[in-house]
């Protein structure tokens, strides 16, 4: 249930992405008045998040909106020849610490409040096979997205499946082709980039580092279809 602290917190931000919509990032820039200033040098979702929302960027383990819980994410979407609207990439959600993970239960994993709450800031990077030059992105729309019943039952397997490859001693083995809403995506400086994980007997051993990420299967089918594509529909 979404509280009315919840609606309070993110109804500016709402205002914000809805007197967005249909902008590019070039115009966004004109008129925030920053230009080529150094803010935007982290990209469109530093700009949007940042810039456009005011929101300061954090690598910590706390909420991006601590007060009620909430994540901020930043969908890209690709525009199909055929028309389709489709996510552009897997959307990361949070490292995963091998150790931690292995030692968790669904009840007590951190992912869970990564998950709980997410304002997502969609826009068009991608166009009939093309990708857009960053200042062409287009805003399209935001999701209020507060995972059901049935949809964390779906996250729960994944994660569990996740967990098992983990503790027998498998974390190198994990593959982004697992899941259904959640997959275990390398990510890192290269291969070569590699962390301590369980080796299923007691010891550790090193494994790629790998994040959480939300699958495109999730983000196509429980976030794009509420979305308002009219902005890029046209």
């Amino acid at each position: 249930m979404i509280s009315s602290k919840v609606i309070e917190v993110l109804t500016p931000l709402f205002n914000i992405i809805t007197n967005a919509k249909g902008k590019t990032i070039r115009q966004l820039k004109n008129e925030l008045l920053i230009g080529d200033k150094c803010k935007t040098n982290k990209g469109a979702s530093g700009l949007i998040v940042e810039n456009l929302l005011g929101i300061e960027n954090n690598n910590r383990d706390e909420a991006d909106l601590p007060q009620i819980g909430c994540e901020i994410k930043i969908l890209s979407l690709k525009k199909n020849r055929d028309g389709s609207i489709t996510a552009k990439e897997p959307t990361a959600i949070q490292m995963i610490n091998y150790c931690e993970v292995a030692e968790e239960t669904w009840e007590t994993a951190k992912l869970r409040s990564k998950i709980n709450l997410t304002f997502w800031v969609v826009y068009l990077a991608k166009e009939n096979g093309i990708s857009k030059q960053q200042d062409d992105y287009v805003i399209v729309d935001y999701f209020l997205d507060h995972p059901s019943d049935i949809q964390n039952y779906v996250f729960k397997a994944d994660w569990e499946e996740i967990q098992a490859y983990i503790r027998r001693g498998d974390a190198d083995k994990l593959s982004c082709s697992m899941g259904t809403y959640l997959e275990p995506k390398t990510k890192g400086i290269n291969n070569k980039d590699m962390t301590i994980a369980p080796d299923g007997r007691g010891g550790l051993i090193y494994a790629r580092r790998r994040a959480f990420y939300y699958k495109k299967y999730y983000t196509n089918t429980q976030i794009i279809p509420n979305l308002d594509l009219s902005v890029i529909k046209k």
